[in-house]
C-alpha cells in the first residue's frame, strides 16, 4: 500500500473512532478516593470541549454528581441488570453519544456482568462502542487490590485511564511498585495526575452546590474573588492533565 493510501486509511480509522459512542465509567475501590470529584471534573471538561453527553449517578437520587450537574444527570441502578438499560439505550441509540457513569462505592462489583448482559462488551469487541474506565487511585493497598479485580473482570476489553488524585493522597508507592501497574500499562492504560484543590475552596464550592466551572465564573455571593480564581486555575490544570487522554473521552 502506498504512503498516500496509508494516510487515507489512517484518517478513515481516526474518523470512525471519533464517530463511535463512548461509555465513560469513573471507578475506584471505595468511598473517599475522589471518584465523584473526578466525575464532576470530567463533566466540566466535556462541557468545555463542547462534547454532548449524558451523565448517570449510580448513588441514586442523593448522588453528588446529580447534585452538582443536575441538568445533565439522571440516577441509575447499576446493581440491577435491567436498571442499567437507560445508560446503554442512551449511548447506543443515537450515533456518536457519550455517557458518563459515576459508579458508587460498591456499585462496580458486578461491572462485567451488566456490561456483558447489556451487550456493551460485545459492541466494544466489534468496534461499535468505546468503553473507558477512569480508575481513581487511593494511596492504600486496597486500591491496588481493587484495580487488580477490575482488570481481571474486564481485561483488554476496555480502555483504562488511571488517575493519581493528589487531592486525596500524596503518595502512590504501593501502586507504583505493583505488578498490576505493569499489567494495565501493558494493556495500553494511560496514567495522569490531578492536582489538589485548596480545602477551603473545595468546601465553598460544596456549599454552593454548583459545578466547579460554574462556581469559578459565578457572580454574586458564591465565594470571593480569590476563591473563584483558585478554582479556575485548578480546573485549568485538571483540563491540561486530561488533554493527553482526550481521545478516550470522546
Amino acid at each position: 500500500m502506498s504512503t498516500e493510501n496509508n494516510a487515507i486509511a489512517n484518517d478513515t480509522a481516526k474518523a470512525a473512532s471519533a464517530e463511535k459512542p463512548r461509555l465513560i465509567l469513573t471507578h475506584g475501590e471505595k468511598g473517599g478516593v475522589g471518584k465523584t470529584t473526578v466525575a464532576r471534573v470530567l463533566a466540566d471538561y466535556l462541557n468545555a470541549r463542547k462534547l454532548s453527553y449524558r451523565a448517570f449517578d449510580a448513588e441514586g437520587n442523593t448522588g453528588q454528581l446529580l447534585r452538582f450537574h443536575k441538568n445533565e444527570t439522571s440516577s441509575v441502578d447499576v446493581g440491577d441488570s435491567t436498571g442499567i438499560a437507560p445508560v446503554l439505550d442512551y449511548v447506543m441509540e443515537g450515533g456518536h453519544r457519550i455517557a458518563l457513569v459515576d459508579l458508587g462505592a460498591r456499585s462496580g462489583e458486578d461491572l462485567r456482568t451488566w456490561l456483558y448482559k447489556g451487550g456493551a462488551l460485545e459492541e466494544a469487541g466489534s468496534g461499535g462502542l468505546g468503553i473507558t474506565v477512569v480508575y481513581v487511585l487511593g494511596g492504600a493497598v486496597d486500591s491496588v487490590g481493587h484495580l487488580k479485580e477490575c482488570f481481571q473482570q474486564l481485561g483488554r476489553d476496555v480502555n483504562y485511564v488511571i488517575i493519581r488524585n493528589f487531592g486525596v493522597a500524596q503518595k502512590f508507592e504501593i501502586y507504583d511498585n505493583s505488578s498490576i501497574r505493569k499489567d494495565v500499562l501493558a494493556a495500553g492504560a494511560r496514567e495522569i495526575a490531578l492536582p489538589p484543590l485548596d480545602g477551603a475552596v473545595y468546601q465553598s464550592v460544596d456549599r454552593s452546590s454548583l459545578a466547579f466551572s460554574t462556581y469559578a465564573e459565578s457572580a454574586g455571593t458564591h465565594g470571593g474573588f480569590t476563591e473563584k480564581r483558585y478554582c479556575r486555575t485548578w480546573l485549568r490544570e485538571c483540563f491540561a492533565a486530561l488533554d493527553p487522554v482526550a481521545d478516550l473521552l470522546k
